[in-house]
């Protein structure tokens, strides 16, 4: 079976949207699973470069694990404007680059979102509406659907030098809500940067997906080159937004 994975965590809402995992088969048979990424909201006037560092350790049937890693580069400027990249995963163990898949470029100026797909060597320019940041929401109960979920306050901790306000969120999923036999309890910790209005660090745990970590690294404040927010030299670009 061939998994294709992209990982990581989006803020759709604070702290209350379940492990954001999606399946879908293709043609062939196999499987593929989507996780969103951590989430940069196009914020002016708080520009920075970073590394963001994910590692899986997924359970295997019968026992053990498999673990992978990749990484992404991502950064941010003083207009607010985004730059990310989606990557594949390598072995834990491998001095390989993870592949580059795509990036994309998000600019609150012009109201563009511009994809670019490696394999293709092609862009696409769409619309963007930026949406409202989001803040941690404070500790305590929360019924969601059929899902029980608790938010604690882990107090603070410098990541990067920068302060970071910890929560965690308990999620319990009674028997029989997702074709479940039994109940499932899963953690995910939070720690969230009121300078940078963003995660710095994300640690899923899920009996059915093991561990993922997120973890920012290598935080570079200040503006980042202009290059980032080029469109790759060689690329083709198609417009698609409507006149």
């Amino acid at each position: 079976m061939r998994t294709s994975i992209l990982l990581g965590l989006f803020l759709s809402t604070a702290f209350a949207s379940a492990q954001t995992t999606s399946q879908a088969t293709v043609s062939d048979g196999s499987l593929r699973t989507h996780i969103e990424g951590i989430d940069i909201p196009p914020i002016a006037n708080v520009p920075f470069s970073a590394k963001v560092v994910v590692t899986w350790d997924e359970p295997l049937i019968g026992g053990g694990t498999v673990s992978r890693k990749y990484y992404t580069l991502v950064a941010r400027d003083s207009q607010g404007r985004v730059h990310r990249e989606t990557r594949d995963f390598v072995p834990a163990n491998s001095t390989a680059e993870p592949p580059l898949r795509s990036l994309t470029i998000i600019d609150p100026v012009s109201g563009t979102r511009t994809k670019c797909t490696q394999a293709a060597m092609n862009c696409t320019t769409t619309e963007y509406q930026p949406r409202m940041a989001l803040t941690p929401e404070a500790g305590g109960a929360l019924l969601v659907s059929t899902a029980n979920v608790t938010r604690e306050s882990l107090g603070n901790q410098t990541i990067d030098s920068l302060t970071a306000v910890g929560t965690r969120e308990t999620r319990t999923t009674v028997a029989g809500t997702h074709g479940n036999d039994r109940l499932i309890i899963s953690h995910t910790d939070f720690w969230y940067s009121p300078d940078l209005q963003m995660y710095l660090s994300v640690v899923r745990s899920n009996p059915q997906l093991g561990q993922l970590t997120l973890t920012v690294t290598d935080l570079v404040r200040g503006g980042p080159d202009h290059s980032w927010f080029d469109v790759p030299t060689g690329y083709e670009v198609s417009d698609r937004r409507s006149q």
